[in-house]
């Protein structure tokens, strides 16, 4: 996908009925699928969490985001909220809010959790620099979208804690592992664009 799906995409997003999660949850979570021009493609800007002890998805690769707040007026502006404390990137300014995308339940050690995260997707102007909070945010990475469709970046990891374990399906990129809620926030983004850019990513071949 290049910056001339944008039109495309925006459309698809916004005919879009998100899936609605079917329970009154304890907690509600939001995070921001920022998408921006790096160059002629497109890139999505994800965090890796900073490690903490009480953190069940401490040091995961995440979208920014976190709770919902009883001071944020929606859960878009929990999004838009977070993005800024743990990045830097103020979404108000320089983004452009699109759609809301499916809701998930968030799970944790293989278990439902009573938590509901409601993603939110955004454009923005161009792939920034971030400036993370590090307390939260140990790293920053802007991936390709192209890099979600390439079989080459495709794979599994093994999650083990606490007497649990399982293989996931995973993105590779660049040292990270893509998976969980964040995987599955970008499989449900795939399949509402599921063939654009396909056609011109076949007719440029492999990197």
């Amino acid at each position: 996908m290049t910056v001339a799906d944008l039109p495309l995409i925006e459309e698809r997003a916004r005919m879009h009925q998100p899936i609605v999660a079917d329970l009154q949850p304890v907690m509600r979570a939001a995070v921001a699928m920022v998408v921006a021009p790096d160059g002629d493609d497109l890139a999505a800007l994800l965090i890796e969490r900073a490690q903490h002890p009480l953190d069940p998805w401490s040091g995961h690769m995440a979208f920014p985001g976190g709770r919902h707040d009883a001071t944020d007026p929606s859960l878009e502006r929990t999004a838009i909220r977070e993005t800024l404390e743990e990045v830097g990137i103020d979404l108000m300014r320089h983004g452009r809010f699109v759609a809301r995308l499916d809701e998930l339940q968030a799970q944790a050690r293989g278990r439902n959790l009573d938590m509901v995260i409601s993603p939110f997707l955004f454009f923005l102007d161009r792939a920034r620099e971030t400036t993370p909070d590090h307390t939260e945010v140990a790293d920053t990475l802007w991936v390709p979208l192209r890099v979600f469709r390439d079989a080459r970046h495709q794979g599994t990891t093994h999650f083990s804690r606490d007497g649990f374990g399982m293989d996931f399906p995973a993105f590779l990129y660049e040292g990270k592992t893509i998976w969980g809620l964040t995987y599955r926030i970008l499989s449900g983004f795939l399949e509402l664009v599921r063939g654009v850019g396909e056609r011109d990513a076949a007719a440029a071949g492999p990197d």
